[in-house]
């Protein structure tokens, strides 16, 4: 009997599908999950989980790993306390050896949870000598190649992508009209979670005025929207993304490119340069490089904008103020023309 989720439900698309493939089950009060070829359970009212879940899916769907060789819940060997990696990809069918390590965090994180969680699985990877470990928070994600990690300079091992079934590693991933790789649209909670992301990037926790983070995240939106509507051919990658081994000056001087070109056209939307270190675009196009700011539809953007700004500008930031306005400019900005 094919899966029809109930109307209120917190079961994605991507799970109903994955249930009625037989990938999962999940219990009718949506608290358990079952991932039925590895006849293991967890709790799904635990945030992680249904990012672990998505993922899981991802990576038979997507990277066409094959379910025999996949692992939940890895223990970590001679490892005091216990330790577990949330998902390892092996090479074989024996599941002997360990190819890529995942961790999973819930949607939302600070950047240094985040970094703290890239930490952890490039551990992970080394205690079970797998070449390949990633970061998944959402749509936040960091891949990198064992060997080269150094925690000072973690852009020279971090990489587009894991490798699709146990392929090369690419220069780039998301590129335009690829059924598994284009930019993929958001609801509005997730719009609403990679704007804060972003914003709590620029903000620093205080170090800049929210206001004028906000106006380096405009900048930065406008960068994205130009680029996604530039007139490039099906199969070709998108500019608005990190490439495998690239430094943050590397990425800061192809998208400000963008950024003055767009000045040029129009000058008076925004009037200013960029006014942040490279380092802080690198992490906010990790937020923002997946998820695609056209398709998604003017309503869920503005309902987004609105929540993320008054939960902002309101809450964390004490700043007291209706962002009516502000919110329709940056609407309006996401709806600007092709080139």
């Amino acid at each position: 009997m094919k899966y029809t989720k109930p109307s209120e439900t917190i079961i994605s698309d991507k799970l109903t599908q994955a249930i009625n493939n037989g990938y999962i089950s999940i219990t009718d009060d949506n608290r358990t999950i079952k991932y039925l070829q590895l006849n293991h359970n967890e709790l799904f009212t635990d945030p992680e989980e249904k990012v672990r879940a998505e993922y899981y899916v991802d990576l038979i769907n997507k990277y066409d790993y094959s379910k025999n060789r996949i692992e939940l819940e890895s223990e970590m060997p001679d490892r005091t306390p216990e330790r577990y990696a949330d998902i390892v990809i092996y090479e074989d069918d024996e599941k002997k050896k360990p190819y890529i390590v995942v961790e999973c965090k819930k949607d939302g994180i600070s950047d240094a949870e985040f970094e703290q969680a890239t930490k952890q699985v490039i551990a992970n990877a080394r205690i079970l000598h797998a070449p390949y470990a990633i970061c998944v928070a959402g749509n936040t994600r960091r891949a990198m190649e064992t060997v080269l990690w150094n925690d000072k300079e973690p852009e020279k091992a971090t990489i587009t992508d894991i490798p699709i079934l146990y392929g090369k590693v690419e220069e780039f991933r998301f590129k335009k009209g690829d059924s598994d790789w284009d930019l993929k649209t958001l609801d509005k909670s997730e719009l609403k979670r990679a704007l804060e992301k972003s914003q709590n990037t620029l903000w620093a926790g205080g170090k800049r005025n929210p206001t004028v983070a906000f106006d380096e995240l405009c900048k930065i939106i406008f960068v994205k929207i130009r680029d996604e509507k530039r007139g490039r051919k099906n199969g070709e990658y998108y500019d608005f993304q990190i490439k495998t081994h690239e430094k943050a000056e590397s990425v800061y001087k192809r998208l400000d490119a963008i950024y003055q070109e767009a000045k040029q056209k129009d000058p008076e939307v925004f009037k200013e340069s960029l006014k942040i270190e490279p380092e802080e675009l690198y992490t906010v196009v990790g937020h923002l490089q997946g998820i695609s700011l056209n398709k998604t539809d003017l309503d869920t953007k503005g309902v987004a904008f609105e929540q993320f700004m008054e939960d902002f500008f309101k809450g964390k930031s004490g700043q007291y103020f209706t962002p009516r306005e502000i919110v329709s400019f940056a609407v309006k900005m996401m709806d600007i023309k092709n080139d």
